[in-house]
């Protein structure tokens, strides 16, 4: 290689180092948005750094292509879908098929209902994939989507079933859209007819590269000293042979993530701007808005946000308790209770439930009701009654069912009570409204995955507010 070749190749190498560099800054604020797998991939896109500068100090023959093959591009792209799409929960996440095999989710959004795969590859070549229905092991991306579909059917989120979306960041035949659309996956990006191929004449040489997830992938909290050097085959399929447990997305959401964000906000896809952090070798054209009606008909994927909501009696509590509406201002004897009026200071509760009950039908189960009832009896105050009275007329009283009995074990009376509130919003189908954190989790550990939104607790504090100081 000549001097000035190679020089050339060290100045493109220091400007996708650069550039990759730009791309920890978009990291950073996936991080402090507690994004799960951020830290993934900001240790993916050191690693390609690492191999950057081990080329540049090496002294050694570093050639363009060697350059060119790395991931970055991928990367970048996936970091600048992330920071287009709203609700983002998850990067390079990964998820189990019925058969044991692991699935890597490029971006988890629209909290948790949205997996999107994003691609970087040549249309052609990916077009021609299709029509030859794969080579040497690869599979076409109508059987890749065929995967994802199956797999989100799997890992339901509040009893739906997650959108696939393929996200085409150079576009993609037509050919392909439709077939991908005709196995329920929703496509994204610039169509091109097929006729502009030409591949009766020729094979296009595929020079992209999107898929991440290697064989020995590895959890975000691993040791990733196997990710050093990036590696330059693809795994088209999007699969490899190792099982995973995948815990980070059973259809539960925290106060503070969904504090503005009610049930009816979890539906289809809309992108906001996101911030222009991307240098311009990979800088993508995201578009404003998601494929129309018109070219999603053919989706399988047509599930309802769910529109019932279960309280257990925390959330009745909460909800009619003084502290929440407008008794927030007291210093009182007990602790807790005055921690509790801090926290409502801070963040108003009554605002976080009436963003969940907004356009969902409420409900509750008898038992819930009649302990709530006898707790509000017993130490309510008189508009802490009538607040309890008037959140009663709103709901739907079914009878208590025991869903969970023989799937989570735990003793003492409130246990079995808390059991039976869950199981009958599992058996309606209705996310369970809470702050019972501790049956959540118990139920998680043993293996019974919950449909919840979390709140803040309140006690209920109207008698208590003649021997407390006010603020």
């Amino acid at each position: 290689m000549e001097m000035g070749e190679r020089r050339a190749v060290a100045d493109l190498a220091l400007e996708k180092i650069s550039e990759a560099k730009a791309l920890l800054a978009q990291v950073d604020d996936m991080e402090k948005n507690h994004i799960k797998g951020a830290s993934k991939l900001r240790k993916r896109i050191q690693a390609e750094i690492k191999f950057l500068n081990k080329g540049l100090k090496s002294g050694s023959e570093m050639k363009e292509d060697h350059v060119m093959c790395s991931n970055l591009g991928q990367l970048g792209a996936v970091s600048a879908v992330a920071a287009s799409v709203p609700n983002v929960t998850g990067i390079l996440q990964p998820f189990t098929t019925m058969i044991n095999e692991k699935l890597i989710i490029d971006i988890v959004a629209d909290n948790g209902r949205q997996w999107m795969k994003v691609i970087m590859r040549n249309p052609k070549a990916l077009h021609l994939l299709y029509i030859s229905g794969g080579r040497k092991g690869t599979k076409p991306l109508d059987e890749v989507a065929e995967d994802f579909v199956m797999c989100a059917e799997q890992h339901p989120v509040f009893y739906t079933t997650p959108k696939v979306v393929f996200w085409f960041c150079n576009g993609m035949s037509e050919g392909l859209a439709t077939a991908l659309e005709d196995r329920g996956v929703h496509v994204h990006g610039h169509r091109i007819p097929d006729n502009q191929f030409g591949l009766a004449d020729f094979i296009v040489e595929d020079s992209g590269s999107e898929d991440l997830d290697s064989e020995d992938e590895e959890s975000e909290d691993d040791n990733d000293s196997n990710e050093d050097e990036p590696k330059e085959e693809n795994h088209d399929d999007d699969l490899n042979k190792e099982g995973t447990y995948e815990d980070g997305l059973i259809g539960t959401l925290s106060e503070e993530k969904h504090s503005n964000n009610n049930v009816d906000h979890l539906c289809p896809l809309e992108l906001q701007k996101g911030p222009d952090l991307v240098p311009h070798l990979f800088k993508l054209q995201i578009e404003k808005s998601m494929p129309t009606e018109a070219s999603s008909e053919n989706c399988q994927n047509k599930n309802e946000p769910v529109r019932k909501i279960n309280l257990d009696i925390t959330a009745m509590i909460a909800y009619v308790s003084a502290t929440a509406n407008g008794g927030a201002n007291f210093i009182f004897k007990d602790k807790l209770l005055t921690e509790q009026a801090e926290w409502e200071r801070k963040s108003p509760v009554k605002e976080t439930l009436d963003s969940y009950f907004k356009g969902c039908e409420l409900m509750a189960c008898q038992e819930a009701v009649d302990h709530f009832s006898s707790i509000v009896g017993t130490i309510g105050g008189e508009g802490e009654q009538t607040r309890a009275e008037q959140l009663l007329a709103r709901l739907t009283i079914v009878p208590g069912v025991d869903y969970l009995k023989d799937k989570v074990r735990q003793g003492g009376r409130a246990s079995d009570r808390a059991r039976l509130v869950f199981g009958t919003g599992h058996a309606h189908r209705a996310i369970t409204v809470t702050s019972n954190g501790n049956f959540v989790r118990s139920a998680t550990q043993q293996g019974v995955k919950l449909a919840v939104l979390f709140h803040q607790p309140r006690a209920l504090t109207e008698a208590k507010e003649s021997t407390a100081t006010s603020l």
